[in-house]
């Protein structure tokens, strides 16, 4: 069984997850951007483990030590270091400053991690002890 996830589905579930939060803050504007932030902080925690950017292709989260499906709790671990930037939004005059810079290097390292660890293993994942896994492949 390939460890790793596929790399490519994984960039597109959370592009997909990021125009969910672009649709919510638009639509529902002011209060959809905190939606939106906290949909991304749960979103893990729906469909046994999928956001529904992975549930559309084809990926789920597992617990990494048991291959449980993770809870609400550790999809708000793994995904705080992605939302975090997002929260300096709300800083006027050099939030969106903040939000841009801290948020090319936060992400910078995630994609690192995502690419270059053997497991596809980002920040989130070690610090929440999960793993992103092919639903197909894991059967």
């Amino acid at each position: 069984m390939d460890k790793k996830a596929n790399t490519l589905h994984r960039f597109i579930a959370k592009a997909i997850d990021l125009l969910i939060f672009g649709f919510l803050s638009e639509m529902f504007y002011p209060y959809g951007y905190l939606g939106g932030v906290l949909y991304l902080l749960i979103s893990d925690g729906f469909f046994e483990g999928a956001s529904l950017g992975k549930r559309i292709t084809g990926l789920k989260i597992i617990m990494a030590f048991d291959e449980k499906q993770p809870e609400f709790k550790e999809s708000i671990i793994r995904n705080s270091f992605l939302a975090f930037p997002l929260l300096f939004a709300f800083i006027p005059f050099v939030g969106y400053f903040l939000l841009v810079t801290i948020g090319i290097v936060i992400y910078t390292v995630e994609i690192y991690f995502i690419i270059k660890n053997p497991e596809g293993e980002r920040l989130g994942d070690r610090f929440a002890f999960t793993r992103v896994i092919d639903v197909q492949k894991h059967k």
